[in-house]
């Protein structure tokens, strides 16, 4: 077996991905039981959504799925929206770093701390973790393997699949994990600059789904080296495919755009309590406007910023409208 052949996470079941899986699973429950290392309340929504996004990576990177994935279109892309979207939008939600980092034993914290604090990692961390950035990743882990030759060519080199999937679930865990920050501007990104970032990831699966959909000859011939899985028809299979890029794909992220709607809300009770708490002098008073004028001067900034957002929200609606439109009368 040469190496370009060697797939050590399927796609049936293999001991390296069991004990990888048995791995994981240790960490977590090691850490869920460590309450005061985790510093945190951790309830039972938290760790129900960690092991769903967990259960849909092991889906979707061994088994049944995967064995499917290989012989149909429509498979793969579920595939792909289980590992680039679903999963690691559930695990981001989960926030389960506090816990994982309980569960690995003391030298290891110590050491990942140190190794942290490295200006090179640091370096990388702030480029990583860039709004830009990860948009960037989660849109080119989707166009690159989607186009034909590099698809074709991943069907037949499963080392070359692999990479793809990691590729594809490490985007998705970089854009969630910057979406969906806990931590208000400006250390994390605005909540407009994040509304935007995810109508463009709409925009993005709009596009070539409907492209995929709507086409008439097939384009992924990796799929025809033997019969197509369940006898589906290649150009029917790939329209399936298709319609999953462009819908099921698209309502996660509506989902996370909800998401991302509630916590401008929460951010901005935050920004009020904050504000106005007592804090034993008449500073926080002189925060209270006293006449109209100063009413005006202290909402015209959010005001201004949350009018932009929603014009531009507005203007990405439309253009995904004519998007749509466009597609579907040039291919009929």
């Amino acid at each position: 077996m040469n190496a370009a052949s060697f797939d050590p996470f399927g796609p049936a079941l293999s001991p390296v991905f069991l004990a990888t899986l048995a791995g994981m699973i240790w960490l977590y429950l090691r850490g869920a039981t460590r309450p005061r290392l985790v510093r945190e309340c951790v309830g039972v929504v938290r760790h129900t959504l960690f092991a769903a996004g967990a259960v849909f990576l092991v889906l979707a990177f061994n088994g049944p799925l995967a064995t499917a994935g290989h012989d149909l279109f429509f498979a793969h892309q579920v595939q792909h929206l289980l590992i680039r979207l679903l999963g690691p939008i559930l695990i981001i939600l989960a926030y389960p770093w506090p816990v994982l980092r309980a569960g690995l034993p003391r030298g290891f914290r110590r050491g990942l701390r140190r190794f942290g604090h490295r200006p090179a990692v640091r370096w990388m961390v702030r480029v990583l973790t860039r709004l830009d950035v990860g948009f960037a990743l989660l849109v080119a882990s989707l166009y690159f393997w989607q186009a034909p030759a590099l698809h074709n060519a991943a069907l037949a080199v499963p080392l070359l699949a692999l990479v793809a999937h990691i590729g594809m679930a490490l985007a998705g865990l970089l854009f969630f994990a910057v979406v969906l920050d806990r931590r208000d501007a400006p250390v994390g990104a605005t909540q407009s600059l994040r509304l935007l970032a995810l109508l463009g990831a709409i925009l993005s699966n709009l596009l070539l789904g409907s492209l995929t959909t709507l086409k008439d000859v097939v384009l992924y011939s990796g799929y025809d080296m033997g019969k197509r899985l369940w006898g589906f028809a290649p150009l029917a299979d790939e329209m399936a495919g298709g319609y999953t890029i462009w819908v099921p794909s698209s309502m996660v992220i509506l989902a996370a755009i909800m998401l991302v709607f509630n916590g401008w809300n929460a951010a901005e009770v935050r920004r009020w309590n904050d504000r106005y708490k007592w804090s034993g002098s008449n500073s926080a008073m002189l925060e209270f406007p006293e006449t109209a004028h100063e009413l005006r001067l202290k909402v015209a900034g959010p005001n201004r910023r949350m009018g932009w957002t929603l014009a531009l929200i507005s203007a990405a609606m439309f253009v995904t409208v004519m998007i749509t439109v466009s597609t579907i009368v040039y291919a009929l």
